[in-house]
C-alpha cells in the first residue's frame, strides 16, 4: 500500500512535465508561426499577354509563403524589363509604349516573380503624305513619300497602297513616284492597315 501511494505521488510530478513536453513539440507546427508571414513565391498573371501601342494591360500579383498559403497585405513592386516597349504603373497597369517584347515582374518581401512576357504590337492610326501638293508638266515626275504613325505619333513600318483620282491625268507607281499624262489636277491618298491619309494633289500642265 505504501509502495503505490508512493508510485501515485511520483505520477503527478511526471503528468505535468510531459504535458508541457507535448505542447513544446506541437505548438511549431501550428499555423500562424512567425514563418507564416513569410514569402516564399510570388504569382503573376496573365502569365502571357499582347496589346497595342497605347493600350492597356492590367497584371496582378498574389505572394505565397512555403506552405503554398497567400500572404496578404502586400504591396508589391512592378518592373517592365524594356521601357521603351511597355512600362507599368504601381498598380500593374502596363501600357504600350512601342512595338516588341517585354518582361513584367513584381516584387515584395525580397522575393521577385518569375517574369511573364508582355508582346506590345504598333497599329497604324495615322498616315502622312509629302508633298501635300505638287507640280509637274505632262511626262515630268513628282516623288511622293507617305508616312504611317501610330496613336502616340511615332513614325511605325507599314505597307503602303497609293490611290489615285484619274489615270489619264496621271500615274502613281507602287513606291509614290507621280507621272504626268495629259493637263490636270489628280488627288493622290495613301492607306495603310486600311487607314487612309488626307488627299495630296498634283497638277499637271502642258
Amino acid at each position: 500500500m505504501d509502495a503505490l501511494a508512493r508510485n501515485l505521488r511520483r505520477f503527478k510530478f511526471i503528468l505535468p512535465a510531459l504535458v508541457v513536453l507535448g505542447l513544446g513539440v506541437l505548438l511549431p507546427g501550428c499555423g500562424g508561426g512567425a514563418g507564416s508571414n513569410t514569402i516564399s513565391t510570388i504569382n503573376v498573371s496573365p502569365s502571357t499577354a499582347s496589346g497595342n501601342v497605347g493600350g492597356q494591360q492590367q497584371f496582378s500579383a498574389i505572394a505565397f509563403n512555403a506552405d503554398n498559403n497567400q500572404v496578404l497585405g502586400q504591396t508589391f513592386t512592378w518592373t517592365s524589363s524594356d521601357t521603351t516597349v511597355a512600362s507599368v504603373a504601381a498598380s500593374g497597369a502596363a501600357t504600350g509604349v512601342g512595338a516588341g517584347t517585354a518582361k513584367i515582374t513584381a516584387t515584395a518581401g525580397g522575393v521577385t516573380s518569375a517574369p511573364v512576357t508582355l508582346t506590345v504590337t504598333a497599329v497604324v492610326a495615322s498616315v502622312t503624305i509629302s508633298p501635300t501638293s505638287s507640280t509637274i508638266k505632262v511626262g515630268g515626275t513628282q516623288q511622293l513619300t507617305a508616312t504611317a504613325f501610330d496613336v502616340t505619333g511615332k513614325a511605325v513600318p507599314a505597307t503602303i497602297t497609293w490611290q489615285n483620282s484619274s489615270a489619264s491625268i496621271a500615274t502613281i507607281s507602287g513606291t509614290g513616284l507621280v507621272t504626268g499624262v495629259s493637263a490636270g489636277t489628280v488627288m493622290i491618298t495613301a492607306t495603310a492597315n486600311g487607314v487612309a491619309s488626307p488627299v495630296a494633289t498634283v497638277t499637271v500642265t502642258p
